[in-house]
């Protein structure tokens, strides 16, 4: 069992790994797409052939290995698509850009000659002669006429009275209702807050995401439980952690309350929650009753 074990282990080290370098091997194929327009062709197809080289020796990893990841497999078809790129890139640039003097001369030199004389010239008189003639026309069949301008008639846009908005029917204002909501809402955030934080320090360590928010008798609290944590998440008061690869929350220090302040950047996370993982954390925990004590009749709650 601890060598199957072991194997596991070293079969997931390898695949991280082999994903980092993926991802570094796609860092220098971008890298190499921003210089091929500074950059000669041949350095652009030394950088392009090291990648592919590198990306070829992963996937013979794959292959001895036996084992089938369609994410790995993605990233090595995706960077052998952008050396075909890059090589077609590094291609237009050069024959755009190549233009070759001898060659130039050598066309010259069949068409007038390279003696040097004033034959040479004359030809090259011949030549020009030949070039600039008088292109071909012909005479206008559509016969003479006298232009007559159309005049352009304005519109007169007719002045309208402006009329007077009528009021309508007065009406209680609804921030009222909006306000109580709200208030009610923040009620009930500051007491999960609370109860968060005598759990956590009664425990003394961050409390497993699950056990926090499962309600044993019934599932839609459960639901309701992670929706309202979410908002705490948001707001950067509490905080999300792994421990000993179990997903964790602990109450945000006043440090980290400052720092969420300075950072604007909107973070998201995806949790897939359903039935069975409810029931799994019920006998993984031995839930009788959820440790979380919620108000749900509040109004304006979920």
């Amino acid at each position: 069992m601890e060598q199957n074990t072991s194997n596991i282990n070293d079969s997931s080290s390898n695949v991280l790994q082999r994903r980092k370098q993926y991802h570094e091997l796609l860092d220098r194929g971008h890298d190499l797409a921003l210089r091929t327009q500074s950059e000669d062709a041949i350095s652009i197809f030394q950088g392009v052939l090291s990648i592919l080289k590198q990306t070829d020796s992963l996937h013979q990893g794959i292959t001895q290995q036996k084992m089938e990841n369609a994410s790995e497999m993605s990233m090595n078809v995706q960077i052998v698509k952008m050396g075909h790129d890059l090589v077609g890139a590094a291609l237009q640039k050069s024959e755009s850009s190549q233009f070759c003097d001898e060659e130039l001369t050598a066309a010259i030199n069949s068409i007038i000659g390279d003696s040097g004389t004033q034959l040479q010239w004359q030809n090259i008189g011949t030549h020009g002669i030949k070039a600039f003639r008088m292109a071909k026309h012909s005479p206008c069949m559509l016969g003479h006429f006298e232009f007559q301008p159309v005049p352009v008639e304005r519109s007169v846009k007719e002045r309208r009275r402006r009329q007077r908005q009528e009021l309508g029917v007065a009406r209680k204002p609804e921030a009222v209702t909006t306000l109580r909501k709200e208030e009610a809402d923040a009620r009930k955030l500051q007491g999960i807050l609370e109860q968060l934080k005598e759990i956590y320090k009664n425990r003394g360590s961050p409390i497993p995401y699950l056990l926090l928010i499962t309600d044993p008798g019934d599932y839609m609290n459960t639901i309701d439980t992670a929706f309202q944590l979410s908002f705490l998440i948001r707001d950067g008061a509490v905080a999300l952690e792994n421990v000993n690869n179990v997903l964790c929350v602990r109450p945000t220090t006043d440090i980290e309350k400052k720092q969420n302040k300075r950072n604007d950047d909107n973070v998201q996370a995806v949790l897939s929650l359903n039935v069975s993982k409810c029931k799994d954390a019920i006998k993984q925990y031995r839930l009788e009753k959820p440790i979380l004590t919620i108000d749900r009749d509040l109004p304006g709650g979920s």
